[in-house]
């Protein structure tokens, strides 16, 4: 008998579809404790479209002041403060003290279209 693993999915805004697919994107900063694992594989979603299937090599929980610049440059920006822009997109305000979770991944497959 096969044992089927239930497959996650990250979603991401469409505009970090290229970012994905050429590999300059291989963390999200998520606010809150999120219920993810070393080993899980992820389906990965931008705007509507698949880009594949990952596996979760990292999990830290942090508070936004402890996020580093090589952190944001794992998830695809060239600096804290760009990052910081990009979250206040989708968390209005974001303190010092706020908790996030980087989850970290490698690509297992990606789509070709």
């Amino acid at each position: 008998m096969v044992e089927r693993v239930k497959i996650k999915t990250l979603k991401f805004a469409e505009a970090y579809l290229e970012k994905l697919k050429s590999g300059k994107k291989l963390m999200t900063i998520r606010r809150g404790k999120k219920d993810f694992k070393v080993g899980d594989l992820v389906r990965i979603i931008a705007g509507n479209k698949k880009v594949g299937i990952a596996r979760i090599v990292k999990i830290e929980t942090k508070k936004f002041g402890e996020i580093t610049k090589a952190d944001a440059i794992k998830d695809g920006f060239k600096s804290k403060r760009k990052l910081r822009e990009a979250l206040k997109k989708h968390y209005k305000k974001i303190k010092s003290q706020d908790l996030f979770t980087l989850i970290e991944f490698e690509w297992v497959t990606k789509s070709t279209s």
